[in-house]
């Protein structure tokens, strides 16, 4: 891939956007199913909450949770083929970490590339970060995914953790089928955290229509369907979006910053660039429905 040769952010359809008042925001489920009509059609809007969080992120995670460390994985930075004698995976394993050292590694990382510590626009972070797979220099970046925990704080005055949007709250309201649960399930029932840095990714991740259609029976496991996932889970997929578009796939960009929450529905698959967690707190993402 030649450097920036793919379609720019702004070309791609900018994803619904909903502002709700106080009271809409009062109940996530009443409120969605509201929006759902228009908003499923793309599938994927984005939500600006009225309320503010007044403990952030990092504060509850260094503070309100205590003894909290997390393992990072290692994400190779490259496009490429995979094929039977590649045994290099997608996530390998990489440190442990608490919050405030992986933010000062992270920063680093992001001080010492752009001399800066201020949040870049994230459309010049986009080509960025497509640069840098293609023909960049960076081998690998670091990133923690399926951590059990939330950032939500659980300050008594602290508006958004105290609202029925905490995603802490949310499988459990009245008008939940997930509260019906006897267990719970983390990413499910139970929220979990993703912490990135400058250019951490998380890729596709279609098994079966993998299996089925792009590796043939000798490069993955004799042990049936299930073996045959547990390979495929290490083999996501990476590809830049004008790739969909040059097929007539449709694309959606969601430019997610604090206080925002990111709804996406059945027909959705997502690919996310995480650009500046911890220096930057904003979060690119696009989308496309399949």
């Amino acid at each position: 891939m030649n450097e920036y040769d793919y379609v720019d952010l702004d070309l791609k359809v900018e994803c619904p956007v909903y502002s709700p008042t106080k009271e809409e925001f009062e109940d996530p489920l009443i409120y969605l199913q509201k929006i759902a009509p228009e908003a499923s059609k793309y599938g994927i809007c984005k939500i600006v909450s009225p309320l503010s969080a007044s403990v952030p992120a990092g504060v509850v995670l260094m503070k309100e949770k205590a003894g909290f460390k997390f393992t990072t994985r290692v994400q190779p930075l490259r496009l490429t083929e995979w094929d039977s004698e590649d045994k290099v995976t997608f996530f390998m394993s990489g440190r442990n970490y608490t919050f405030r050292d992986f933010e000062k590694m992270a920063n680093k990382v992001f001080a010492i590339r752009y001399c800066s510590a201020g949040c870049l626009p994230a459309t010049y972070l986009e080509k960025e970060f497509w640069n840098e797979i293609g023909c960049g220099k960076m081998e690998t970046v670091e990133y923690a995914c399926d951590v059990d925990g939330s950032a939500f704080s659980s300050s008594p005055i602290d508006q958004l953790g105290n609202n029925k949007w905490n995603l802490k709250k949310l499988s459990r309201l009245p008008k939940s089928s997930l509260r019906l649960m006897e267990t719970s399930i983390p990413g499910v029932t139970e929220p979990m955290l993703y912490i990135g840095m400058l250019f951490s990714h998380a890729a596709l991740e279609f098994e079966r229509v993998v299996r089925e259609h792009v590796y043939t029976t000798d490069i993955l496991s004799s042990d049936g369907e299930d073996g045959a996932f547990d390979v495929l889970l290490g083999k996501t997929t990476l590809f830049p979006p004008n790739n969909l578009l040059e097929h007539e796939v449709p694309v959606y960009k969601a430019v997610q910053k604090l206080g925002e929450f990111i709804i996406t529905f059945s027909t959705v698959e997502t690919m996310t660039e995480a650009s500046m967690i911890c220096s930057g707190k904003v979060l690119t993402s696009w989308w496309f429905n399949i």
